[in-house]
This record gives structure tokens, C-alpha cells and sequence, in this order.
């Protein structure tokens, strides 16, 4: 018999809202959502990317990348300039005000990370960090949709 709470997809669904409402509380104090602080974490790993190299890494796609990066632009998080090896795109950098808000955002997001990983032993942890990373993997399927 079927039984929902037993189901992969409504726990993993489950377990994303509870994370993604944990950390929309500890960024909304910097005008952020956490797509926006995902993006903002991705720069500050490696400023210089493209709009469509960030949306691939992401996973988003052009139209949502394109919103996400508008929003830290006005929020004078990061800063757009011509990408000089295709005009028609742009290349995307951090802000000075970006980099000083860092350590703050990070450290309201520690609580995040205490909570989640509170829950799990060490070994636990690591076990979920190897099964997640696959789910970030591509989907050869949809990749395959994507060539057609």
C-alpha cells in the first residue's frame, strides 16, 4: 500500500521546504531570498562568470538568473559589465557592498547549518552530502532533451 510519508519525492520535498524556510528567515534580513543568496555564495566563490555560465552552475534557467541577478544588481550587491569575449552577454562581480556583508550573512546562516546538522551524526552528515550531491548531478535525460 501506498504510503506518502514514505515516499522519496514528498521527503525530499518536505525536507526542502523546511531548509528553504529556515534560510529565507536568516537572509531576509539583507533584502535577500535564498535563491539570491545562492547566487551571491556562487560569486563570491568565483567572481567573473557570465549570466548563462551562473544560470548552467545553478541550474535556472535564463529567465530566472536574469531576475535573480536584476534584484542583487539594485540591491548594489553585484555589478554587471560588458563580457568582453561576447558583447551580447555580461559578466557578472561582486560589489564592494557585497563582500562586506559576507561575514554577516554567513554567520546568520550558521544557525541553518546547526539545526540540519544537528539532526544527523557526523557520519550520517557525510552520507546525506554524497547522496545529494548525485541529485545535483545532470539528468542525462533532460540533457538529452536539451541537445533535440
Amino acid at each position: 500500500m501506498f504510503d506518502i510519508e514514505e515516499w522519496l519525492p514528498f521527503l525530499l520535498a518536505k525536507s526542502h521546504q523546511e531548509a528553504h524556510g529556515m534560510m529565507k528567515d536568516a537572509v531576509a534580513d539583507f533584502g535577500l531570498t535564498p535563491p539570491q543568496f545562492a547566487t551571491l555564495a556562487f560569486l563570491w566563490k568565483c567572481d567573473g562568470f557570465n549570466q548563462h555560465e551562473l544560470g548552467c552552475l545553478m541550474r535556472v534557467d535564463r529567465t530566472t538568473i536574469g531576475g535573480i541577478i536584476d534584484r542583487l544588481e539594485k540591491l548594489g550587491y553585484i555589478r554587471r559589465e560588458p563580457d568582453p569575449q561576447d558583447r551580447r552577454s555580461y559578466v557578472l562581480f561582486v560589489t564592494p557592498r557585497g563582500k562586506l556583508v559576507r561575514d554577516d550573512i554567513l554567520s546568520s546562516l550558521e544557525t541553518v547549518g546547526s539545526i540540519i546538522d544537528g539532526r544527523l551524526t557526523r557520519e550520517e552528515q557525510q552520507q546525506l552530502y554524497v547522496l545529494l550531491r548525485k541529485f545535483r548531478m545532470p539528468n542525462p535525460k533532460e540533457e538529452e532533451k536539451n541537445d533535440l
